[in-house]
C-alpha cells in the first residue's frame, strides 16, 4: 500500500483526527493530518541520505495547542485583513479580530484548526495521493457563503504537489496557502546559512501592523534583490513577493539550499505571489519531532497565495470567489541534491 492511515487521537470536541502517510516508488514519504489538513513530515530520499525537511511535532497534542500554523492548510484568506473587514458589492463583513484589530489566517477557528476528512486515495505507486475536504458554513468567523473546499497532497517521483479546489454558493475571499517550515537540514537549528532565490522583482510597500500599504515597490537592484542566490542571514522578514503570471499554469517563485544537506528546493506555483516569513514568531524551546528544540528561525516559510489585504485594495488582483466560479490553484516542491 502506498497510502496508510490510522487513528491519530481526537480533537477537543471529540472529532477523531486521521494520519495518512504516503510512500512512492522513489522512496520520498509524506505524512499529513486531517486535522488542519497538516504536512506533518515529508521525506526527501536521494542518494542514500534520508531527510525530513519540515518542523513539526511528535504528535496530535503538538497541533492542538499550536499557535504558529506549521505545516497547516490556511484559509479562508492567508495573510492579514485589515480592521478585520471588507466590502462586498457595498455590504459589510466584519470577520473575527485574532492579531490586534486585524484578521490573520481565517481567524480562531481557521482552516488550520478544523478536522477535515478524507475524501479521496489514490494508490499510483508512482504518484499516490490523498483528498481532504472541508464544508466551511457561511457566516464562519464573519465570511460570506457555503464553501466546500479540497486540499490534495500528491507525491510525484522527488516532488510534493499540494493542489486545492474550491466552490462558493455566495461571493466570498478565498486565498488558500500551505504553511509548512523548511528547514532542508534537517536538524531543526537555525538557517541563517541557506541560500536562497526568489524569481520576483517586485513586493508589496507595508504600512503599519504587516500590512501592505497599496504600494507596490521595484526591488531590482536593491537590498533586498534576491534573484540571485544569497544566505538568509539573520535579517527578520516577512513579505510578499509578486510573481509573473501565465494565466493559472506553474511558475517558478523561489529556490532554496540547505548547506549542510547539499538538498535544494524549487517552488513552483500557479498563485499571484508568494509571503516569505523567516519564523521569528516560533517560540525559543518549542519541542519539536525526534526531540528537536525549536526556536526563531528554525525553519522559513514560503506561502504562494493572493496578495494580502486584497478584499481591501482595489489596486490588488481580486481574490473573490464567485458562485459557479472554481477556485483552483496548485503548488509544487520540487527537490535535488546538489552536493
Amino acid at each position: 500500500m502506498t497510502v496508510t492511515q490510522k487513528s491519530w487521537g481526537k480533537t477537543p470536541a471529540g472529532e477523531e483526527v486521521r494520519f495518512l502517510t504516503l510512500k512512492n516508488s522513489t522512496g520520498f514519504r509524506a505524512q499529513i493530518s486531517t486535522y488542519g489538513a497538516s504536512l506533518t513530515a515529508l521525506e526527501i530520499l536521494l542518494d542514500g541520505k534520508k531527510t525530513d525537511v519540515v518542523l513539526g511535532f511528535d504528535s496530535l497534542r503538538g497541533y492542538l495547542t499550536d499557535g504558529t500554523y506549521s505545516g497547516a492548510t490556511v484559509g479562508r484568506v492567508a495573510g492579514r485583513i485589515s480592521n478585520a473587514q471588507f466590502k462586498i458589492s457595498g455590504q459589510e463583513f466584519k470577520l473575527d479580530r485574532n492579531e490586534g484589530r486585524n484578521h490573520l489566517h481565517g481567524g480562531d477557528k481557521g482552516f488550520n484548526s478544523r478536522n477535515w476528512e478524507v475524501r479521496a486515495i489514490n494508490q499510483d505507486e508512482h504518484a499516490p495521493s490523498v483528498t481532504l475536504s472541508l464544508h466551511s458554513p457561511d457566516g464562519s468567523n464573519g465570511y460570506p457563503g457555503n464553501l466546500l473546499a479540497e486540499t490534495t497532497f500528491t507525491l510525484n517521483k522527488t516532488a510534493l504537489i499540494i493542489s486545492y479546489r474550491a466552490t462558493t454558493d455566495q461571493p466570498t475571499p478565498l486565498s488558500m496557502t500551505a504553511h509548512p517550515y523548511f528547514n532542508l537540514n534537517g536538524d531543526g537549528k537555525p538557517v541563517n546559512d541557506h541560500e536562497l532565490k526568489i524569481f520576483s522583482a517586485q513586493c508589496t510597500a507595508l504600512g503599519s501592523n504587516l500590512i501592505p500599504d497599496g504600494r507596490i515597490i521595484n526591488i531590482s537592484g536593491t537590498e533586498a534583490d534576491s534573484m540571485d542566490f544569497s544566505p538568509l542571514g539573520k535579517t527578520a522578514l516577512d513579505c510578499f513577493f509578486i510573481l509573473e503570471k501565465d494565466n493559472e499554469k506553474l511558475v517558478p517563485a523561489a529556490v532554496a539550499r540547505g548547506d549542510d544537506s547539499g538538498l535544494e528546493m524549487e517552488i513552483h506555483t500557479s498563485q499571484p505571489g508568494m509571503q516569505f516569513y523567516t519564523a521569528e514568531g516560533i517560540a525559543p524551546g518549542t519541542p519539536g519531532k525526534y526531540g528537536q528544540k525549536y526556536g526563531p528561525r528554525s525553519g522559513f516559510c514560503i506561502e504562494p497565495m493572493g496578495y494580502p489585504d486584497a478584499v481591501n485594495r482595489p489596486e490588488f488582483p481580486s481574490v473573490i470567489l464567485h458562485p459557479g466560479e472554481t477556485y483552483n490553484h496548485s503548488t509544487e516542491y520540487r527537490f535535488r541534491r546538489v552536493s
